[in-house]
């Protein structure tokens, strides 16, 4: 097991994130105003409100856990910055309320992690505001309801874990030692060195410069993270001195930095791949980006979204108070948009994103991404496209279903072998998805898909496209011989080009595209043009096959005319259940337990090849009628 480097105790409290003297100063002005003033109008609504009461969602606690951590970390953030004993008391008694729960319901360690760090901060900020008793009750609760559960294998398996559970249960726990160390120093140390051995697993998530579980996810596992780093840069007399793998696991998390702030779009959804919300909200926890390199400009996007949202829709707000302390009261002067315009990570789900710019909702962005989709919250979406011009999103993800919703009615989502539940879902599986289907069957959920290269010019042009290859025939290789997508934006138009080879046997390929405008099929079925209209706004999805020898990956492909080409159908799928007509194509792919999509379509086509057959189907996604 790793020892801590220059072990040593905990400074006085309050030691967790703000050491006394260090609360933010100004926070009534300037930039600050406006999100103070909403972290003090919600404790003053708190202080009317009864102290939380154990319920339960299904299998978890953490809804409870998270209102505890909500109401301690703001109240108490208003009480050290602003003063007020009714905040402080109001503080205490919710940290009593939660003592008193026969358990924090270990079963699902995300409850214990969150409900610990929420009465560590409140111990430790409120250690002087407390009576003897209080702090003895609060202090054994901790200890007894949130480290000791660790002890037990089959519920603290975070700690052999990856992904978010890692960051959060460890930084959970490391905010419960550290807060209570004089209570019993040896366990505490014992604890907060079995956590920081077990959380250089969480650094392997940001491998590549990205983070596997999408937007989401990123606003969860890596804002725990932060806090985790946070809490140790503070709680130590002489300060923490973190080992080489440390420090090196720090660099990739804030290198993951650029990951958050290109998969908000232009239109301020998220890029929606795993499972992440369409909604996107303010990721404030660049502010710790912003203080550790000294670029301002991870603060531009967020800023310019939280302004706007009124500081009321923020990513993980049980968190918000360390927007303030991070900054410390100290903004900079001038905050520029980033420079960059293209992003690329590699790790366990790769993604290119090109934006046209960072101060338009109009701007055009497009998304692609490859990935492994029995990886960590993944959706089988691997080779998908995003798209969105002109604040419309042409080519979408749905985005996750709410897990109670499914969870509730028997639906198992945590197995993802090939046969399992989990695909069958709607926004989940391959069909709500950008990507072809092939003889109706589940694409191969255990192949890594990578790019085979990225195109990102200075300035986008027909000649010199910005975009992605990926070879995607490992998802498909008990039909396909061949299969290579081009995925390419060059300024105007978006261009999806398929390089396609049957194997031994016929592939009837549904060709599928998720949008969020409105789909018109073509009056004449030898069209293969579907209109797309949003508002006032037209653009035309245009679909032609090339003749198979312009393939620069078929060299010894046919001549133009010495192979069938392929007879194009258009369709329009529907994105909601409905039982009166619930086989689409000889198919069941939406169930009852699905959610509802409004203003929605899925739209694409279906074409048949012959055994050995080479085609190039170029789909254009042109934004000028």
């Amino acid at each position: 097991m790793m020892t801590l480097v220059r072990a040593q105790e905990p400074g006085a409290h309050p030691r967790l994130l703000m050491r006394a003297g260090e609360e933010p100063k100004g926070v009534t002005e300037g930039l600050f105003k406006a999100a103070d003033s909403v972290i003090v109008s919600f404790s003053r609504k708190t202080l009317k409100q009864p102290p939380v009461e154990r319920t339960m969602i299904g299998r978890r606690l953490l809804h409870t856990s998270r209102t505890v951590l909500k109401r301690t970390f703001w109240l108490g953030y208003t009480y050290r910055v602003h003063g007020g004993e009714a905040y402080a008391r109001r503080a205490i008694d919710e940290m009593l309320a939660a003592s008193a729960f026969p358990d924090w319901n270990p079963s699902h360690f995300l409850d214990v992690g969150e409900m610990t760090m929420a009465l560590a901060i409140g111990y430790d900020w409120l250690y002087d505001r407390m009576t003897p008793a209080e702090r003895e009750t609060v202090a054994r609760a901790i200890i007894d309801k949130g480290l000791k559960p660790a002890g037990n294998k089959a519920d603290a398996w975070f700690y052999r874990n990856e992904n978010n559970w890692n960051s959060v249960c460890n930084a959970g726990m490391v905010y419960g030692a550290l807060a209570v160390w004089e209570e019993d120093p040896e366990f505490c140390q014992s604890m907060l060195e079995k956590s920081l051995e077990s959380n250089k697993l969480a650094y392997k998530a940001y491998a590549g410069g990205g983070y596997p579980e999408g937007y989401n996810y990123w606003g969860y596992g890596a804002s725990f993270q932060i806090m985790l780093e946070a809490a140790l840069d503070r709680a130590f007399k002489d300060g923490y001195v973190r080992s080489p793998e440390a420090e090196a696991g720090l660099a990739a998390l804030v290198a993951s930095a650029d990951f958050i702030r290109f998969t908000r779009t232009p239109a301020d959804h998220s890029y929606s791949f795993s499972d992440s919300y369409r909604r996107a909200d303010g990721q404030y926890m660049q502010a710790w980006i912003f203080r550790h390199t000294g670029d301002a400009s991870f603060l531009y996007p967020e800023l310019r979204y939280m302004e706007a949202s009124g500081y009321r829709r923020l990513c993980e707000d049980r968190l918000f108070p360390m927007f303030l302390i991070a900054l410390g009261g100290d903004a900079p002067a001038h905050i520029d948009p980033p420079a960059g315009r293209y992003y690329q990570c590699g790790g366990t789900t790769p993604v290119f994103v090109y934006r046209s710019g960072w101060e338009s909702k109009d701007d055009d962005y497009l998304g692609v991404k490859g990935g492994l989709a029995m990886s960590s919250h993944s959706h089988l979406d691997q080779g998908s496209f995003y798209f969105e011009s002109d604040g419309v999103t042409w080519a979408t993800d749905l985005g996750m279903q709410d897990y109670n919703s499914l969870e509730s009615k028997g639906v198992d989502l945590w197995d993802m072998l090939q046969d399992s539940e989990r695909w069958t879902v709607f926004r989940i599986g391959p069909f709500s998805h950008n990507i072809l289907t092939v003889n109706g069957k589940v694409p191969k959920v255990n192949q890594v898909i990578d790019f085979l290269g990225t195109r990102r010019p200075d300035t986008p042009s027909a000649a010199d496209p910005a975009g992605a290859e990926l070879y995607l025939r490992p998802m498909y290789d008990d039909d396909l011989a061949y299969y290579l997508r081009e995925v390419l934006f060059d300024g105007r138009d978006l261009h999806i080009v398929e390089h396609l080879q049957a194997g031994d046997s016929t592939c009837v390929i549904r060709w599928a595209m998720a949008s969020e405008a409105d789909a018109s099929l073509p009056h004449e079925p030898a069209e293969s043009a579907i209109l797309l209209q949003s508002g006032p706004h037209r653009r035309e999805l245009t679909a032609e096959f090339l003749a198979p020898y312009l393939s620069r990956f078929f060299p010894n492909a046919p001549k133009s005319g010495e192979a069938d080409t392929p007879v194009l159908t258009p369709h329009r799928w529907p994105t909601t259940y409905d039982p009166e007509a619930l086989a689409v194509d000889g198919m069941q792919y939406l169930h009852e337990t699905d959610v509802a999509n409004p203003g929605t379509s899925l739209v694409g086509f279906t074409f048949t090849l012959q055994p050995h057959q080479q085609v190039v189907l170029h789909v254009r996604l042109s934004k000028d009628l």
